[in-house]
């Protein structure tokens, strides 16, 4: 399967929980408003109902950021990519992810203490899993993609922990991350136009 395929059906498959428990929140408060929401009654469900909609508002986020596990869209599309779709897709398109958790934040509130933790132990142990990968690569693009789910493995920790710190420290690390990956793939773009290849053996 091509790049393009892979992206799409990532993308579907994670944005369709989102849609399903954003009409159902629409139709149990009457509202969408991310200023209004916070001051709403908490949702009356089950128990098993409140998770599956917790996972559902946050599955999404995690598979465009990308979380270990649901990243294996990012590096081919980084491969397949020209420059300049590299460079858009490694500083704005994961950085949707962290703001979009740090958005719904506000109303997950309650059910996060204690339904973050596997997710932040997934996403540690995604940046040792990716961190090795990277010890393994050949090619330019590909060592950047994976160091690219590496480091948002570290900001979607950081959000999940819930603190003033954790928010701050994935804030910066979104903006620094944004700022030097994009120039990283500008750097292997200008090697590869020099020396037609992207192999470092």
């Amino acid at each position: 399967l091509n790049a393009g395929t892979y992206f799409l059906f990532y993308t579907l498959a994670g944005s369709l929980p989102l849609l399903v428990a954003l009409l159902f929140l629409q139709n149990n408060t009457s509202t969408l408003s991310l200023l209004i929401l916070p001051f709403n009654l908490p949702l009356q469900l089950s128990p098993f109902t409140h998770k599956l909609w917790w996972a559902g508002c946050l599955i999404a986020f995690l598979v465009k950021m990308p979380l270990y596990g649901a990243h294996l869209w990012l590096p081919k599309a980084h491969v397949e990519a020209p420059i300049a779709g590299s460079m858009i897709l490694a500083a704005v398109l994961l950085k949707l992810g962290g703001y979009g958790m740090m958005r719904m934040m506000t109303m997950l509130e309650p059910l996060t203490k204690e339904l973050s933790y596997p997710f932040i132990i997934f996403a540690l142990w995604g940046v040792i899993m990716t961190g090795s990968v990277c010890l393994r690569q050949t090619d330019l693009k590909s060592l950047i993609a994976y160091s690219s789910v590496s480091h948002m493995g570290l900001v979607a920790a950081g959000i999940l922990i819930q603190t003033p710190w954790g928010f701050t420290g994935a804030l910066i690390l979104m903006i620094a991350h944004g700022l030097t990956s994009s120039a990283l793939f500008c750097l292997a773009n200008t090697n590869y136009e020099r020396t037609h290849s992207r192999t470092m053996v």
